[in-house]
């Protein structure tokens, strides 16, 4: 059973007034971007979203910490649900040392008390942004390039490691060996193992080819590292300050943080820190098929291949995981029944950049449901069964 916070706070939001956390500091041009909306104004069931909101409130669904709706450019629904994730973790210990303590509630999920919340694994989708507009302002030439040409000053000698391309660390399909299906808290997670070392990109070029890339789906944070050494060996400059210059400031995201991996680069696996609000603008950016206020940040094209499930079934053996992989984004629903596409970002603990195109629709939810023991249902099957199909009627 989920242990519930104490202090929840309602925040039902008509018209997309904010409280707690989530709220935008006055005069922060920040705050002047968000349009509000009546929720009934979306098009969506009013009274499922009610009942969620409730259940979410009630902890129903373990540790969520923000839901957030935008509809046609406005926000129409915002709620927080403050937890005290110093009470919930003590005597607690993560198995990788600091920077990497995720039970720190001086550090996790929220940053250091601000409105700053951990995006985990949310962060590669903004890597992949990051390489499109590089490859389009010609800084690097294209999905086709090689690890050896990635990575030049690596030295890469075994020749099917050299030939691996961008696209297919793009698509998690690069064919290393590597474990990261199993408990975080598992050792034998390569991913927890890497935080171990001095150089996560090191680590896994050590590691021996499985499979030819391309072939098969295999989930890999050190990959995604890779790509923020490769951003920022070509431009010269870090991932984060490129981030800065060229995505965050032209769609407004003047507040982030973004830590580093040993070996010096900017942590894209997972090390991105955004107020929920502003996870909301890079969603809506990619709803807009890149443009922001009439100027195309990232490119259409790389939004629509990034989209695109390269990787139709990320794992055919199990239904559970019917949904796709683009470059760095998660196709959750593929358009195949009923319902319209939905595709979106997915970071460990509940970070859920959900973007629904045909319904002009983006929902942001981040949480905390790390914990071993939780019990707790994904939000992007939650609200797209519950609210965008209406076939659930919950708990």
């Amino acid at each position: 059973m989920q242990v519930r916070s104490a202090s929840l706070v309602l925040a039902f939001m008509a018209v997309g007034l904010s409280v707690g956390p989530l709220a935008d500091t006055p005069g922060n041009p920040a705050s002047a971007f968000w349009k509000t909306a009546p929720l009934e104004s979306s098009g969506l069931p009013v009274s499922a979203v009610r009942a969620l909101h409730a259940e979410i409130e009630a902890g129903d669904h373990g540790l969520i910490d923000s839901l957030l709706i935008v509809h046609d450019g406005a926000i129409v629904f915002e709620a927080t649900y403050p937890h005290d994730y110093a009470t919930l973790n003590e005597g607690l210990s993560y198995p990788s040392p600091p920077p990497w303590d995720y039970y720190n509630a001086q550090s996790y999920p929220w940053r250091g008390g601000t409105q700053l919340h951990s995006m985990q694994s949310a962060s590669k989708s903004v890597m992949s942004a990051l390489i499109g507009i590089a490859i389009e302002r010609g800084e690097l030439p294209g999905i086709a390039m090689t690890l050896t040409e990635m990575l030049p000053h690596r030295h890469i000698t075994d020749p099917t490691k050299a030939g691996i391309t961008l696209q297919s660390i793009l698509t998690m399909t690069p064919g290393f060996e590597w474990n990261e299906w199993i408990s975080y808290f598992d050792p034998a997670n390569d991913a927890t193992a890497t935080e171990l070392t001095t150089d996560w990109v090191a680590y896994l070029l050590d590691k021996p080819i499985a499979a030819p890339q391309g072939t098969v789906f295999n989930y890999n944070s050190s990959a995604t590292q890779l790509l923020s050494e490769t951003l920022a060996s070509a431009v010269g400059r870090s991932t984060a300050d490129y981030a800065k210059e060229h995505l965050f400031e032209p769609i407004g995201i003047t507040e982030f943080y973004w830590n580093d991996a040993p070996e010096g680069f900017t942590n894209a696996g997972g090390g991105l820190f955004l107020r929920p609000r502003d996870l909301a603008r890079f969603a809506l950016l990619y709803e807009q098929e890149g443009v922001w206020n009439g100027t195309q940040v990232v490119p259409k094209a790389w939004v629509q291949a990034s989209s695109t499930p390269w990787v139709v079934d990320i794992d055919p053996d199990d239904p559970a995981y019917d949904m796709g992989y683009g470059y760095q984004w998660w196709v959750y629903r593929q358009g195949n029944g009923d319902g319209p596409v939905m595709y979106g970002g997915w970071g460990w603990g509940g970070q859920f950049p959900l973007i629904i195109p045909d319904r002009d629709l983006v929902v942001v939810f981040t949480g905390w449901n790390i914990r071993e023991e939780s019990e707790f249902a994904y939000p992007f099957n939650l609200f797209y069964e519950r609210i965008i199909l209406g076939t659930d009627a919950g708990p």
